[in-house]
């Protein structure tokens, strides 16, 4: 199913771009304009294409503006940067270079940038839930569904990003002002609990049938995925280990033998995308990652991850790419190769894939004492990126291997490999010896200086800061 709005751009740029986006003035989410804009609401969710349109925008703007996105300011570069995967090589006061250097404070302009900018996509997928429930009388129930799920789904995502990147975080859960301006922090536990409200609503709104041609709206299988992750944080072995096994029975999604297919934009094992803004673009992880002339100017692969490679692994051959000359040598992630446009866009930015399904599957039932059946999902891994299977481990070593082919396989994508270490108790020892300078409170970043001072009540600042 399609939904077509073209003929009405003129009208939804003037009332979305109003009521979806800069109803934050300042840089502020909490700073928010009156109730005017209640009439443009009404106007955009009493028409389908309108309503549609304006979770559209959402989706555009989690592309471009997000901590989602694949450019030098998302979470895959900043956190990868952070921890053992990027180093920088640039020469400049760049943000994603003071977070490889370690030296982030709360008045780092991407610290601040974050945090707004997924506050501002909260505040409109709150604007839409709204606006729909006040205009069930006007939209088919289908559309509602549709859009109630889809947009649960975006908040609960960025909450999840959230917490896990600064710890106790608001939860944002309406677009009134008089609310938002004076809102505290949730604690960790709390703030899951609504993620995982959110979560289970989106459950139940959606199918497994895409609304559109492509992959690149959330979907019922993709929800799931993110519940089993979820439950893998919060070490629910059991419901993870469902949800993940729900998301690997669905005959949409398979893995990519060849996995040089795996980023493409028709690839099997793909759940959810990012659609360039126009035909022929590519990834913003392909412009900014891939370099053709020495020396690179911002970011590459560090030798500690082209290192823990073993022997053979297909996704080192296939998923990195070096250019050396007499003087020096780099390699960069290739898991997107196109830097350029071509005459038709080939590669989507993927958000979440099959293949971390069977990566939580085996973690979950390791966990559950079931050895050799996590054993079985990190072969068809293994297998497929041209290793040896494993088999005789225990379970300890299995939680190892857990995480190796976790890094290997996620590499650079939205933050897991900070977000394992620290998930698993892992991150200040490990760290202390990838980084000399590394120290415990940094396994929080700090909240945003404006931020404190716009809002006392989300004091106190993280340790450290």
């Amino acid at each position: 199913m399609k939904h077509s709005y073209h003929s009405k751009k003129f009208f939804l740029t003037s009332i979305i771009l109003f009521c979806s986006f800069y109803l934050i003035s300042c840089e502020k989410f909490l700073e928010v304009d009156d109730p005017n804009n209640q009439i443009s609401q009404s106007m955009v969710f009493k028409d389908k294409g309108l309503a549609y349109a304006a979770l559209s925008d959402v989706y555009t703007n989690l592309r471009a503006n997000t901590l989602l996105n694949g450019s030098l300011y998302g979470v895959g570069t900043l956190m990868g940067c952070y921890t053992d995967e990027l180093n920088s090589v640039s020469n400049q006061s760049l943000d994603f270079k003071s977070f490889f250097d370690l030296s982030v404070q709360q008045n780092t302009t991407v610290v601040n940038t974050i945090w707004v900018n997924a506050y501002k996509q909260i505040y409109a997928v709150n604007n839409i839930i709204e606006g729909v429930g006040k205009s069930t009388a006007y939209l088919d129930q289908q559309t509602i569904d549709q859009i109630l799920g889809e947009a649960y789904f975006i908040r609960g995502f960025l909450h999840f990003y959230l917490v896990n990147l600064y710890g106790d975080v608001p939860y944002i859960t309406t677009t009134d002002y008089l609310q938002n301006q004076s809102v505290s922090r949730q604690s960790v536990d709390n703030v899951y609990v609504h993620i995982e409200e959110d979560y289970q609503k989106a459950d139940q709104y959606l199918t497994d049938q895409y609304p559109t041609a492509n992959r690149t709206r959330i979907n019922r299988s993709g929800v799931r995925l993110a519940l089993a992750r979820l439950y893998l944080y919060k070490q629910e072995w059991a419901k993870a280990s469902l949800m993940a096994d729900l998301v690997i029975q669905n005959p949409l999604y398979t893995m990519e033998q060849d996995i040089s297919k795996t980023f493409l934009k028709d690839s099997k094992s793909a759940i959810w995308q990012f659609m360039p803004l126009e035909a022929g673009v590519n990834t913003l992880e392909g412009q900014y990652y891939i370099f053709v002339t020495l020396p690179p100017q911002n970011v590459v692969l560090s030798q500690n991850l082209l290192d823990s490679f073993e022997p053979g692994d297909q996704r080192k051959q296939k998923w990195t790419k070096t250019l050396s000359n007499a003087a020096m040598s780099y390699a960069y992630p290739y898991k997107y190769t196109q830097n350029n446009k071509t005459s038709s866009s080939l590669e989507f930015s993927i958000v979440l894939r099959v293949e971390e399904a069977y990566l939580i599957s085996a973690e979950a039932e390791n966990e559950l004492g079931n050895t050799q059946t996590a054993i079985n999902r990190l072969n068809q891994l293994r297998q497929r990126a041209g290793l040896a299977g494993l088999g005789g481990l225990s379970q300890q070593q299995v939680r190892t291997a857990v995480m190796d082919e976790r890094r290997h396989e996620l590499f650079t994508e939205f933050g897991h490999r900070f977000f394992d270490l620290k998930r698993k108790g892992l991150l200040n020892t490990y760290m202390a010896t990838v980084k000399s300078s590394w120290k415990d409170y940094m396994s929080l970043l700090p909240l945003p200086e404006n931020e404190l001072i716009a809002n006392p009540s989300l004091k106190p600042q993280n340790n450290g800061y």
